[in-house]
């Protein structure tokens, strides 16, 4: 009989974190995911079961969530108070973090994957992160953290963001150099010098996939409206020296920003970038990276689409073809994959961890 690692999956959003275990080979069965938005319910339900959906996690009992092995959780970076006139979880009431914790306290999983945002690292003084890894270690993580960009797996987009992992119960060690971060890397050398309990898993993990970018991910038959065609850029575009010797590279590549008496408008929304780089952050909203490309022999100028969104975050054509099966509104499906995570960078995440820690034979996952 196999093996299957039993997850649970908070603030779910569409499913990246499902979609990025699904691909690791990881044996895993989701037992329970939450989310709150009805939208990003729908999107979830297009790719995944909703056998084990339930919406806010605030008004669910920590004692009612199933047993579980593994907890994945993208929460959002909230300020805690550090002053010592609380003490435990009333520091952390109130927040969304809480709800992580009162989970991990009551259920006590093997293992925990969180992401965040970049800053999440130097968020108020790095008082918040403090806070947090404090919170997994009095609970009884062991815990690594650091901050890795989704570009490291194949993706073509530069987006930082934090991760932290917890292994129960597990061995302590001192840090080593954090080399993806300057900032992490400042806290876990103070940490070496407290009580703090600290493991090295993220300086292990890698990734092999083969970088793709913006060119790479562009559909084929875009509509109109996606274009910036005014005469006044027609007349800029005639007279812009195009380079014929532009070569892939692993970076964001700015050609321009358009002159404002051009096109009237915020100097971010006046940037055009090549085709031949990757991508900026991609953000929860419709103004979305703006590129240059050539039809039919003519340069245009035009913005990314909400389908190319997805793929900049690593989402593969099955999984957004089944969102826009739902109907789901354009600006939803900007607002989807700019709040999701990127579903490689947990492949990887997630592959190293089975392999080093969970040890289980890799077969698809059930549940979703």
């Amino acid at each position: 009989m196999k093996k299957y690692i039993k997850v649970v999956s908070l603030f779910s959003g569409i499913g990246g974190f499902e979609e990025g275990l699904k691909k690791s080979g990881m044996p895993s069965e989701i037992v329970f995911s939450s989310e709150i938005d009805s939208f990003a319910q729908k999107s979830y339900v297009a790719n995944f079961s909703d056998e084990h959906l339930h919406g806010d996690i605030k008004a669910i009992d920590e004692k009612d969530i199933p047993d579980h092995d593994l907890l994945l959780a993208g929460f959002p970076c909230q300020s805690f108070s550090i002053a010592g006139k609380r003490k435990g979880f009333d520091d952390i009431r109130g927040t969304l973090f809480f709800d992580v914790a009162r989970i991990l306290s009551e259920k006590k999983p093997k293992y925990i994957l969180l992401e965040n945002v970049k800053n999440l690292i130097s968020h108020d003084g790095s008082n918040t992160i403090r806070k947090i890894l404090g919170t997994l270690n009095e609970i009884g993580y062991t815990v690594d953290f650091t901050v890795i960009n989704s570009c490291e797996a194949g993706v073509p987009q530069n987006r930082d963001r934090t991760y932290i992992c917890g292994i129960y119960n597990g061995a302590s060690e001192k840090y080593v150099t954090d080399v993806r971060s300057v900032k992490a890397n400042v806290l876990k050398q103070e940490l070496n010098n407290s009580e703090f309990r600290g493991f090295n898993f993220f300086d292990k993990v890698g990734f092999n996939n083969k970088q793709r970018f913006i060119e790479d991910i562009l559909e084929s038959d875009v509509d109109s409206n996606f274009y910036f065609d005014t005469e006044s850029i027609r007349r800029f575009l005639n007279t812009y020296k195009e380079s014929n010797n532009e070569e892939n590279e692993i970076k964001i590549i700015k050609l321009f920003d358009l002159p404002r008496d051009v096109h009237n408008d915020l100097e971010r929304q006046r940037r055009v970038h090549s085709v031949k780089g990757i991508s900026p952050t991609v953000l929860a909203r419709s103004d979305s990276t703006k590129i240059l490309v050539k039809i039919d022999g003519v340069l245009k100028i035009r913005k990314i689409t909400p389908v190319e969104n997805f793929y900049i975050q690593g989402f593969d054509k099955i999984f957004v073809e089944n969102i826009k099966a739902t109907g789901m509104s354009a600006t939803q499906m900007y607002k989807q994959s700019g709040n999701a995570v990127s579903p490689p960078v947990i492949t990887g995440i997630l592959e190293f961890l089975n392999k080093e820690y969970v040890n289980y034979p890799t077969v698809e996952t059930v549940g979703l």
